[in-house]
């Protein structure tokens, strides 16, 4: 299961990840014709086909169910970015422990999380180094310095509003709010929008919601973030991957009151930013339901462009978080502990 990217590497797509990508408790509801037509498919497709091994990637609310049913067919099972336990619903750990041959975890503290918990697990580091590991961070950071410092030289903002719809929906309205408010609090400093279109997401609504002077970029997400001096992303690895750039942002969150007040209940921990789980403490201002207002947006990007100080605290953060993501090698490392996995359990 997966989409285009995956298909143009190679792999054998037996059904379409493309309906079911979507987020949200209310959203899972109203997809439910489409989750569960993929489930069938997928579910015959491992009882039938002489599969090796199930890799399942992320996906909680799907790839757990497919693990167990893996495990019934007697197929060993190696999960890669494993269900944010730590996070919300940790009762599951046991489900986890009895359908999972082997974890590969991917932020800093997982790995001791799952293991104090008996789940077997390996530590890969974030797949995002392996376009950030030899990432010119120094080289960027002052680039965007001697531009920021010349009023001559048109700030460059980023809009970074999501991939799936009902996010780019909800956001980028508000980003685009939120960017000509600062504008207009920079005087006579010319402003540059870019509006980052992600991978899978919908292009022909994305340029509806953009339009005038937000220019709809393609660009890959590392090429894109050398250009931004500021920017406004969409809670997420985006955010994260802005952090690893070096790039001063604040993360935007914004979800139906019905998921929010779920989410308010069962979420137990204090930050929704990779970044600042990762640390510990607030790199980036996260702006999240009521919070996601233009006008505290507007400041937040403010804050970065008239206080240098504020930007070099938050480029040794981002430093300190490259640092604990680890190196490039990520899905070497993966590839290696399936197959010792493999020859563990004489699948192959």
């Amino acid at each position: 299961m997966g989409g285009d990217v995956l298909a143009a590497a190679g792999a054998d797509v037996v059904v379409d990840s493309a309906p079911i990508r979507i987020m949200g408790f209310g959203e899972v509801l109203s997809h439910l014709g489409p989750i569960l037509r993929t489930r069938r498919a997928v579910w015959q497709h491992v009882k039938t086909s002489q599969v090796d091994m199930v890799v399942p990637i992320d996906f909680p609310g799907f790839n757990l169910r497919l693990a167990a049913h893996a495990r019934r067919q007697g197929i060993p099972v190696f999960y890669v970015v494993p269900p944010q336990l730590w996070a919300w619903g940790g009762w599951r750990v046991d489900r986890l422990r009895q359908n999972v041959d082997q974890l590969g975890t991917i932020l800093p503290f997982e790995a001791d999380w799952f293991g104090e918990r008996g789940v077997p697990t390996v530590h890969l580091g974030h797949p995002l180094m392996e376009d950030y590991a030899e990432f010119p961070f120094e080289a960027r950071r002052r680039a965007r310095e001697e531009r920021l410092l010349d009023s001559n030289v048109p700030i460059t903002l980023g809009l970074l509003p999501g991939s799936r719809r009902q996010e780019i929906e909800a956001l980028l309205p508000t980003m685009k709010v939120a960017a000509r408010m600062a504008q207009s609090w920079l005087g006579r400093r010319r402003v540059k929008f870019l509006v980052s279109r992600a991978p899978g997401s919908d292009s022909r609504r994305l340029s509806a919601l953009a339009g005038g002077a937000f220019q709809l970029v393609e660009e890959p997400l590392p090429d894109l973030l050398s250009r931004l001096d500021v920017a406004l992303v969409c809670s997420g690895t985006a955010s994260l991957e802005a952090s690893l750039a070096g790039v001063p942002h604040a993360v935007v969150y914004r979800t139906s009151a019905f998921n929010y007040a779920i989410g308010k209940r069962v979420v137990k921990v204090p930050y929704i930013g990779l970044a600042n789980l990762i640390l510990d403490r607030p790199l980036v201002t996260e702006h999240i339901q009521g919070d996601a207002d233009p006008t505290l947006l507007a400041n937040s990007l403010l804050g970065f462009l008239n206080t240098p100080g504020h930007r070099q605290e938050f480029y040794r953060g981002c430093n300190d978080l490259r640092r604990r993501c680890g190196g490039a090698g990520v899905w070497r490392r993966a590839a290696r502990a399936i197959i010792n996995l493999l020859d563990r359990t004489g699948s192959a």
